[in-house]
């Protein structure tokens, strides 16, 4: 199974956080595309996005960024406190919250004017 992982993506073994914050409905994801690198926040709900499976859950979907439209399937496997405990993503990265606010922010610019 492993040589799958090396070809179709990250196995979320980085032990990096992935899943940013959460309201009582839902998770919110970041994605970052591989691509182009573009950021993209990701909203799971808790009662109509997420598979109940052997004591967890399941999220499958397919993201899509604004700026390529390349899809990124991805599959994340959660326990039953909504903590992720493994996933797979294709044509992307999953990144913390702050790494996609840092990409939101304008890193260059302009000299204010005398």
């Amino acid at each position: 199974m492993g040589f799958l992982k090396k070809i179709f993506g990250s196995s979320g073994q980085d032990n990096r956080p992935i899943s940013g914050s959460s309201d009582s409905q839902g998770i919110y994801f970041y994605v970052q595309c591989d691509r182009c690198g573009a950021p993209v926040r990701l909203r799971a709900d808790k009662q109509y996005d997420l598979i109940n499976e052997s004591g967890g859950y399941v999220w499958h979907k397919t993201i899509v960024d604004s700026r390529c439209f390349r899809p990124m399937p991805t599959v994340v496997y959660l326990n039953s406190a909504y903590e992720v405990t493994s996933h797979e993503i294709t044509g992307g990265r999953y990144i913390t919250r702050e790494e996609y606010e840092a990409l939101l922010t304008p890193t260059n610019t302009l000299p204010s004017e005398p």
